[in-house]
This record gives structure tokens, C-alpha cells and sequence, in this order.
């Protein structure tokens, strides 16, 4: 499969080899990783190597045997940067990486320009140009801005002519042919597929069509987006804190322990039952729990037929947006449970449901802001943070395409600082700090508030955290609360030029494209368990489908008995000749025969059905689907507010800068397990 909108897929079910750190952190040029090479330039048709007719000759000098030949070039570059450029690509191909520092690095930056003071046009002199025209548009309504050109005149003739006759015939083979070679010279030149090994998990979905290319400014939060934490130890040592604090309230709760496959992101508590409900896209509750135990389909229809979820009611309804939820919500539903056992001493007071959830989400709102908690993960962060020595790199990657990068994060500048360190610092070329990656750092930016509220500016003068008031933010601050508007005036840039990635759809995804008309992107950990769990789940699930198109074919067959035999009894034709003539008995002995037949196809499947999904979730299934078909409440939040989504943001390393991702007329993950 290919990310951002295709549809080959080949799973792979076994764990990506770890990367060499060492390796990784050697890297120091955008043009050169380990064991990959990146071109400096590409185009919407893919490579453009310098000054020849088509990637068929690229392979030529790499000695590589490609598909059906292209037509050959009448004429063979002279230029000493196509010299540069085989010399590269046989260096790639011998396994070697490019030079980085060569007099050749003049004839790249003559080719590019700079981008710092370049125009529309380029620079006199040169060949490719990137362009700076926010009001151009393509075909699919997204920007230009941002794509490489050409400037045509400035190559010689006979390389155009060259070029031509490479590139003559009908350009739908012509496209199949090039997409091949491109595709094969990737392959002989080790850069990694989108996937590592392929693997559809560690793609990246697109649910609105995205051009990085016309991005010109990434935001990123911290928590669970670049740096992921152990849900299990995280969350686990949260709970254990909030266990603490109901303890000394008086509460009982010896003997609770915590459960993180309880409960999931997307769920949704239902403050005034005392449940928590997994919704369809339209509010129907389609599984529910009281306490710790489930309810049945049965009751589910009587409590909630009538009703849908709705969100806006936030006094009743709590949508479970991010993992930091996962402590919250198990101990609330074990608490449930200890109040309707009586439990809970009259000390404590006089509780429903509704004030029962303010107890605990208070007891672990001290738990994940006060000190305590976050003091033993800065002493300990071996143990709660789980490292990506690729995501660094990909920020790199950004960073050096001339992206501005931001950090904006609720935490406080100690905790951040700590975190980072470790999640980063090692991974960066020598020398190289966190900090130097980012254009700006904002911490305690108390978010939501941050995208539609103004809070008063600070700025973190010294090592140690000390802060003086702010008026307005620079380019390369270090700051304390403030507002998205400040950045954007300081940055100087606006809307949707704009790229936020975070973890929480409301905090992070929902108001910045809301209120700023921020591009977005969801890190969601979990969507690599839940794709896996869809491959392993397909033999499952085929038989399932099959065995409910049975039942349809025969429901449909018994239906028109049945109307036949209602019109025959108040005197009316049936609806055909032999369907008004059939015997009565035998008419009977069929319909008879067929309703036993569908209540043991019943019997069948209602197991199965409420098995499906349990490679994820045994009790909750799927986070993407409520039922067999339908999408879940939390598929269609992410619909709504996530222009892309992945499970971590190192993903982008195999994207490049410049993808462009198109949409497609559903999720793309979530249908995965039925493709071909």
C-alpha cells in the first residue's frame, strides 16, 4: 500500500529491526543518511536527475538492468553537474554514500538557490526554483507553494530535445514505465520504503488532501506525540497516585489495581449512569459498561434507544481523548462499582455518579500536575519513555526542507527540558541540542485556551527556568504561555501554511483547525496494534461476512414467502403466477424450514460478531468501527478534525518533506484488512 491514498498492501507482521543509533546520529547532511541516499531535488512525476531524459539512463549507470528500455538520448550531459551526479548515483549503488563536502555542493546550491532571498523566478542563472506564490493553486485546490520548477530556458536545447524523445509516446504508459524504474532505482538504492519493511501500520492516512510541500510551519505538542511514554508504567503510576489520594480521603479502595485494556481511547463516560459507552458516528451507543462489567445488547437498547451521545453536553458526557484518559476512566468505573456495593463510608458524603467522577478526576489531576509524579519520571525516564532514535530525524529532515518548527506543549519548562534531553539529544548529530530544532518553544501554554485566548507572555531567560515578562514574541524565543496568534505575528506566517501534530483531538487537533484553520495531524500509538490486529483478524472477519450474506440471501427468499402468502390470505394475487399457485402446505414447509435455518445462522453468528475486534480490544473491539460495518464516534472525530493521521510522528522519515498526501472517500486503515 502506498500512504496517502493507495491501495497495495502487504502486511508484515514481525517487529522492524532497531536502528543503529550511532549510525543515525552520524548523520549530518540532508543529502546522506545511513544506507539511504536522498536526491536534492524531486517533482510530482517523481525524480528529476539532472539533465537526463529519463530515470531509464540513471540505472544505465548504475549498471542496473531496469523494465522495457526508454527510447535512448540522441545526446549524453556534458555539464560537469551531471558528471557529479552519476558519480553519486554509482557511489549509491556500490553501497557508498555521496560526498557530502565537494566543490559539487556550489553546482547544487547554483541549481536550488538559496531560499533565504529567493524570488518567484529564482536567481539569474538558475536551473530549479522553488515557488514562493501562496495564491497559486493545483488542480486538487491545495497550494504550490512550496514545489520545485524548472526553468527550461537555461538547459541547453539538445538536453530538451533529449528529454522529449525520452518522455514521447502516450503518457499513460510513459507514466507506468517511469513509475516502474523510479520505484526499481529506490529499491537498488536502499532508501526505505514508507513502511519499514512495508509494514501498513506505520503508515500515514490522510482524511484531507495535504501538500507538505505548501506547509511552511510545523507545531508539535510533547506528551505522547514526541516524546510516548509507557502507557502501562505512565498511567499505571498515575493511578497508583490517585489511589494514594482517594486513600487518604477516606475512600475505599484496598485491593483495586490498575487495568489499562479496561478501557480505550475514544470511549466516552457517561457521568450521570455511571457508564462508559462506545458510540457509532451518529451518537448510537453500541457497547456499554457499568462499572467493571458489561452490559448487554438487550438492556444497552432500553437505557439508551432513545437517546443519543452528544458531546456538547459536557456536564454528562466525558469523551475520552487521549491516553492520559486511561487511569482516569479505569479507576472512575471501579469506583462505580464500589459505590453501588455501598462501599463508599457516609464520611465522604452523599454521592451520585456524576460527583463521584469529580472525586476521582480531581484525585488524578493532582496526580498528573503536581510534582510528585513527574519528579520520578525526570529521575527515571528509562523507565516511562519508550525512545524513537528515528524521530529525531525526521524533525531534522523538516528542519533542513526550510521548515519552521515549533514545540508547544502544557508542560512546564523543567519537565521539558528533562524530557526532551533524553528523548533527543542522543540521537542528533554530535553537538547538536533539542533546542536547536526549533524555531520557537512554548511550555505551560495551556492548552485549549492557547489557540482562542490571549494569557500573558514570558520569556525563559536563564538554564534554570527563570523568567521575565514578554511583550511580543522572536523568532528563536523561548517562552512561557502567550497565544497561537503571537506566534503566528511572529513567525509571520498564518492559516493554513500551518501544520499542528498532537495526540489530544480536542486540545490539539479540533481548536487549531477550528479557530486558526490550522493544517492537523493526530498521533494515534495505538492505530499499529489496531491495523496488525485487523490483518490478523480478516479470516474472521471473511467468514462473518459470509455467513451474514447467507443469511440475507435466505432472509430475502423467506420475505417474498412471506408476502405471498399474506396477499393470498386477504384474497389478493400473489406476486407472480406460480407464486399465487404454490400449494399452501408447501408454501409453509418452506417458510418453516427457512426460519429455522436463519435462527441457528443467528445463533452463529452473534458470537462471532461480538468476538470481531477482539485482537484489540475483547471487550471494545476496534478504536475505528462500532458494529460490523459502521464507523466508531472517535473514526468520525478524526474524519472531522485530522487532515492526517499516524500512530508516531517518526513516520514522516519515509515520507520526506515534500509528500503530498490525497484523500480518499474513506479512512484509509480502517478498510485495510478487506483490500486485495
Amino acid at each position: 500500500m502506498k500512504g496517502g491514498g493507495e491501495n497495495d498492501l502487504n502486511f508484515t507482521m514481525d517487529p522492524a529491526p532497531a536502528p543503529n543509533p550511532p549510525q543515525l546520529a552520524a548523520r549530518k547532511s540532508v543529502y546522506a543518511t545511513d544506507d539511504r541516499t536522498e536526491f536534492p531535488f524531486e517533482s510530482k512525476t517523481g525524480l528529476i536527475l539532472a539533465r537526463k531524459p529519463s530515470v531509464h539512463m540513471a540505472l544505465e549507470n548504475l549498471g542496473i538492468s531496469s523494465m522495457p528500455p526508454a527510447p535512448p538520448s540522441p545526446m549524453r550531459s556534458k555539464s560537469r553537474m551531471g558528471a557529479m551526479m552519476m558519480e553519486g548515483l554509482r557511489d549509491a549503488g556500490a553501497g557508498l554514500s555521496p560526498p557530502r563536502a565537494m566543490d559539487g555542493d556550489a553546482d547544487l546550491l547554483q541549481l536550488f538557490g538559496d531560499e533565504e532571498d529567493q524570488s518567484e523566478e529564482g536567481k539569474p542563472g538558475e536551473k530549479f526554483y522553488v515557488v514562493k506564490d501562496m495564491k497559486e493553486v493545483d488542480y486538487l485546490g491545495e497550494s504550490t507553494l512550496g514545489d520545485m520548477s524548472v526553468r527550461r530556458e537555461l538547459f541547453d536545447p539538445c538536453d530538451n530535445e533529449g528529454v522529449a524523445a525520452g518522455l514521447g509516446g502516450p503518457i499513460e504508459e510513459i507514466a507506468k514505465h517511469e513509475a516502474r524504474e523510479a520505484e526499481s532505482l529506490l529499491d537498488k538504492l536502499k532508501v526505505p520504503p514508507r513502511w519499514p519493511e512495508g509494514k501498513a501500520s506505520r503508515g500515514i492516512f490522510c482524511s484531507r488532501t495535504l501538500s507538505l510541500r505548501s506547509i511552511t510551519t510545523i507545531g508539535y505538542d510533547m506528551d505522547y506525540t514526541l516524546v510516548h511514554y509507557n502507557v502501562k508504567a505512565w498511567e499505571g503510576r498515575a493511578y497508583d497516585y490517585g489511589i494514594a489520594q482517594l486513600k487518604s480521603m477516606g475512600y475505599p479502595v484496598d485491593g483495586l489495581k490498575f487495568d489499562p485494556d479496561l478501557v480505550m481511547r475514544g470511549l466516552i463516560m457517561d457521568k450521570e449512569k455511571g457508564n462508559l459507552v462506545k458510540a457509532d458516528r451518529f451518537g448510537y451507543v453500541k457497547r456499554a459498561m457499568h462499572g467493571t462489567k458489561m452490559i448487554s445488547n438487550r438492556a444497552i437498547s432500553e437505557m439508551y434507544g432513545r437517546e443519543l451521545v452528544d458531546l456538547r453536553n459536557e456536564r454528562r458526557w466525558e469523551f475520552l481523548n487521549t491516553l492520559f484518559s486511561i487511569s482516569e476512566a479505569g479507576l472512575y468505573m471501579q469506583m462505580v462499582e464500589r459505590l453501588d456495593e455501598g462501599a463508599v463510608p457516609p464520611e465522604c458524603g452523599l454521592l451520585d455518579y456524576e460527583s463521584l467522577f469529580e472525586v476521582v478526576s480531581k484525585a488524578l489531576f493532582k496526580a498528573h500536575v503536581e510534582g510528585r509524579l513527574k519528579d520520578e519520571i525526570i529521575s527515571k525516564p528509562e523507565h516511562f519513555v519508550e525512545l524513537d532514535p528515528e524521530l529525531p530525524l525526521a524533525l531534522l529532515d523538516q528542519k533542513e526542507a526550510g521548515k519552521k518548527l515549533l514545540l508547544i506543549t502544557n508542560s512546564d519548562y523543567h519537565y521539558t527540558n528533562k524530557m526532551m534531553q533524553f528523548a533527543f539529544d542522543q540521537f542528533l548529530p554530535d553537538g547538536m541540542s533539542w533546542r536547536e530544532l526549533f524555531d520557537m518553544v512554548i511550555v505551560s501554554a495551556k492548552k485549549p485556551d492557547f489557540f482562542t485566548l490571549s494569557h500573558p507572555l514570558y520569556e525563559v531567560v536563564t538554564a534554570d527556568g527563570l523568567m521575565r515578562p514578554a511583550f511580543k514574541a522572536k523568532p528563536g524565543g523561548l517562552y512561557c504561555g502567550g497565544s497561537a496568534l503571537m506566534v503566528e505575528m511572529a513567525l509571520g506566517v498564518h492559516g493554513d501554511e500551518t501544520l499542528y501534530v498532537g495526540d489530544h483531538i480536542y486540545t490539539d487537533v479540533s481548536l487549531s483547525k477550528l479557530h486558526l484553520r490550522w493544517r492537523t495531524a493526530l498521533i494515534i500509538r495505538e492505530l499499529e496494534k489496531e491495523v496488525k490486529a485487523l490483518a490478523y483478524g480478516r479470516e474472521h472477519r471473511a467468514k462473518l461476512i459470509e455467513l451474514m450474506n447467507q443469511k440475507e440471501i435466505v432472509g430475502d427468499v423467506f420475505n417474498q414467502l412471506r408476502l405471498a402468502l399474506q396477499r393470498r390470505t386477504v384474497g389478493r394475487a400473489a406476486q407472480t403466477p406460480a407464486a399465487n399457485s404454490m400449494d399452501g402446505e408447501v408454501l409453509a414447509e418452506y417458510m418453516q424450514k427457512l426460519l429455522v435455518l436463519m435462527g441457528r445462522l443467528d445463533q452463529k453468528i452473534a458470537p462471532m460478531l461480538e468476538a470481531d475486534g477482539q485482537f484489540f480490544n475483547p471487550r471494545w473491539g476496534y478504536l475505528s468501527r462500532a458494529g460490523l460495518w459502521d464507523k466508531s464516534h472517535l473514526t468520525r472525530q478524526i474524519e472531522k478534525y485530522a487532515d492526517i493521521y499516524t500512530s508516531r510522528v517518526s513516520n514522516f522519515l519515509r515520507y520526506t518533506p515534500f509528500m503530498y498526501f490525497r484523500s480518499q472517500s474513506q479512512l484509509p486503515h480502517v478498510f485495510l484488512d478487506e483490500r486485495t
